[in-house]
């Protein structure tokens, strides 16, 4: 074999390796925390006021694993008002497994049974209201 078939066979090999990489890539799952992540993006402001005036609260929300459930108690002081709002509980790596569900309350807990998540690092959005003012708690949970 002459130099100028090698030449040849490292150029084929060279493309042949570099449409596979397109093909890989391309065929790859990219997740997303939001589809529409830029129109969330323009409502930050807004999540960032909602954070502060959770943080003025005394006595927070508390989100976590109890008994098979991921327990949600809001604040004591909000036990005879309605609270409503939505509660978001996703996956960063699966966005297939994320959990919506519309909160609209007067007893100031949730229990969401664990056996409807799959195993793994689940982040609990809270967005809710009381009495015209906007909350938003954010917490960690991880399902064994």
């Amino acid at each position: 074999m002459n130099w100028g078939n090698r030449i040849l066979l490292l150029y084929l090999a060279f493309v042949a390796l570099i449409i596979t990489l397109v093909v890989v890539s391309v065929r790859q799952n990219i997740d997303l925390v939001a589809p529409d992540y830029y129109a969330k993006e323009l409502n930050f402001e807004t999540d960032i006021q909602k954070m502060k005036n959770e943080a003025a609260l005394v006595e927070k929300p508390k989100v976590s694993l109890i008994d098979g459930n991921i327990n949600i108690v809001f604040p004591s002081i909000f036990a005879n008002k309605n609270i409503e709002g939505k509660l978001l509980v996703y996956k960063p790596s699966d966005a297939k497994s994320d959990y919506t569900q519309t909160i609209d309350l007067a007893n100031g807990m949730i229990n969401l049974p664990i056996k409807e998540f799959s195993a793994g690092m689940r982040k609990v959005k809270i967005d809710w209201k009381v009495d015209s003012i906007s909350y938003l708690t954010e917490a960690v949970v991880v399902i064994p």
